[in-house]
């Protein structure tokens, strides 16, 4: 994870696979951890600190974004892959999730509140097919990029550089 956060913004370089995976699951645990905590505090109705800890949340997650993209960029280069493939494919399958889930959201909403009006099934449906192809879409992205990043990096320096080893601690640099 030092090396993800150290790199937090340098697109340039690569970034082994074992590297990127690690921090991800640290990054994994974190958030497990403090979606628990979350939970804790709201099942115990102290509310002030779950929206004070939800807060504090959506900051960790917005400050991890940026270091997790830059280093799947990195990433992409281990393997060979132009890095804006990276980006592509991640933020077109965030937003896919995002605008289906909203889109959805917001047609059954609508469709309760007008039920007793004469709203549109066939309008309904549509928008609810369409939401559903929407993240859909977004989870077939998702699996193309954890298709490309656990790929296996290339052997010897390649147009982004030498592979970057991957060290698990303090003590292994020292040898």
């Amino acid at each position: 994870m030092r090396d993800v956060f150290r790199n937090s913004f340098n697109p340039r370089g690569r970034l082994s696979r074992a590297g990127y995976w690690w921090a991800w699951l640290g990054i994994f645990v974190i958030n497990v951890i403090l979606g628990i905590f979350n939970k804790i505090l709201f099942l115990n109705d102290n509310l002030h600190l779950y929206w004070l800890a939800s807060l504090g949340i959506l900051v960790w997650k917005i400050a991890v974004f940026f270091p997790m993209l830059f280093a799947a960029v990195r990433r992409y280069h281990d393997c060979g892959e132009a890095g804006w493939m990276a980006v592509l494919i991640d933020a077109s399958g965030r937003i896919c999730h995002v605008s289906g889930c909203v889109t959805a959201v917001i047609t059954l909403l609508f469709y309760a509140i007008c039920a007793d009006a004469s709203a549109s099934e066939a309008g309904f449906y549509g928008l609810m097919a369409f939401s559903g192809l929407l993240i859909l879409a977004g989870f077939i992205l998702n699996i193309l990029d954890i298709i490309f990043l656990t790929r296996p990096s290339e052997p010897g320096e390649n147009a982004y550089g030498r592979p970057a080893p991957f060290v698990c601690c303090d003590a292994e640099k020292d040898r």
